[in-house]
């Protein structure tokens, strides 16, 4: 983010540290389990993920030509390429003979062959060969190409909108953040995976509240995040929502260091020192800073309400870690183990939620971003069922 961003976020979290109290919202919120289970909110909810943009991949992960992922996003399979000309396209993974998909995993080739008639694409998504070819004569293979979905590169990532007949404009989506994700410098990072598409037992909302709070990291991340130096004040945090997208703040430094920065000019106060930021940037995607790299992840409802997909990474700007710092693959397969400590909390949250018989979840005060969350949802779902006391 901008310099003078950076201190006006460190003013506030002076505050925070001095108090010994986070930013408080104003009043406790009561989220109805409906939020969790119907299905009615659930079909509003998936038109949002099909209609804005979603960073399905970093751009590392297809960094040169003919290189390929294969991801799935609201129950569509969809192909991400790097063509020849060094362009990323994103296309639904499904042949235009029969519909089976022509690709799978990741890896880099120059066509794609549909495993059950032996159709031919490349990675622009053209038709370019069919078995017995003299069989359709008359046939204009350039009508059958792959469909190919609005996407865009930008920040170092691959964003796509899951509708084919959509328009896609990231800078418009993100507004305020574009310029905080820009200073984040993914663009030059690299992509080191911790956990694949992972589907999870519970409403997607669930997992939400777990990423935009602390509160939970010195019960479950024991031995991984609980290492990090802004666990240490656990709910001491600022929070900002920009549209539908929310960040909170952390300080990396203590008590006892609030004198000495505050008797320094501000000039010369160093905020990518002295914060961490995470990033919610609806409707999907978690971007937050970690030691010296970012931890990138993804988020979609499943094929059910009480179901969610989740992908897990982490992007590092070296190959090799500074000194006494883990190796970006140590920090992958931290990130793995930390999520694996979430998952059978977060599935039992998702059955407390479904057949729970108490009315509402309970946001705290200081779980302020879990109700800026709410908030935002409710806004663009058209929810009005959110309580307060």
């Amino acid at each position: 983010m901008e310099r003078e961003a950076g201190v006006a976020l460190m003013r506030r979290l002076l505050q925070v540290v001095e108090d010994q109290r986070p930013e408080m919202a104003d009043r406790f919120m009561q989220v109805p389990l409906e939020c969790y289970q119907s299905e009615d909110l659930a079909r509003r909810e998936r038109e949002i993920f099909e209609t804005q943009p979603l960073a399905l991949i970093a751009a590392s992960e297809i960094a040169d030509p003919h290189d390929y992922v294969v991801r799935s996003a609201v129950d569509r399979s969809i192909l991400l390429t790097r063509d020849a000309d060094g362009v990323a396209h994103a296309f639904l993974n499904y042949c235009r003979h029969r519909g089976a998909e022509p690709a799978a995993g990741c890896g880099n080739r120059r066509l794609f062959r549909c495993p059950y008639h032996g159709w031919n694409y490349d990675t622009k998504g053209r038709l370019t060969g069919l078995p017995l070819r003299d069989r359709y004569e008359g046939l204009d293979l350039s009508d059958f190409s792959l469909v190919e979905l609005p996407s865009e590169e930008r920040h170092g990532l691959i964003w796509v909108v899951l509708r084919p007949d959509s328009k896609i404009d990231v800078a418009a989506h993100l507004g305020d953040f574009d310029a905080d994700l820009a200073s984040l410098g993914c663009d030059r990072m690299s992509y080191y995976n911790a956990l694949p598409a992972e589907p999870l037992a519970t409403n997607w909302k669930s997992v939400v509240e777990g990423l935009l709070e602390s509160l939970h990291v010195p019960f479950v991340h024991t031995g991984t995040f609980d290492q990090n130096p802004q666990a240490a004040g656990v709910d001491l945090a600022i929070y900002d929502s920009f549209g539908p997208h929310v960040r909170y703040s952390l300080p990396m430094f203590g008590r006892d260091d609030v004198a000495s920065i505050r008797a320094t000019a501000e000039e010369s106060w160093d905020p990518a020192r002295a914060l961490a930021s995470v990033w919610w940037i609806s409707p999907g995607l978690l971007i937050a800073e970690e030691l010296y790299g970012l931890i990138y992840a993804d988020l979609t409802p499943g094929s059910t309400v009480s179901s969610a997909v989740f992908r897990y990474g982490w992007l590092s700007p070296t190959r090799t870690a500074p000194k006494g710092q883990p190796s970006p693959e140590e920090m992958a397969a931290r990130a793995a183990q930390a999520v694996g400590q979430d998952q059978p909390v977060w599935e039992g949250c998702g059955r407390g939620l479904t057949h729970g018989a108490h009315g509402y979840a309970l946001i705290g005060r200081n779980e302020k971003g879990v109700q800026l969350f709410h908030e935002a949802i409710a806004r663009e779902t058209g929810y009005s069922g959110l309580g307060y006391r």
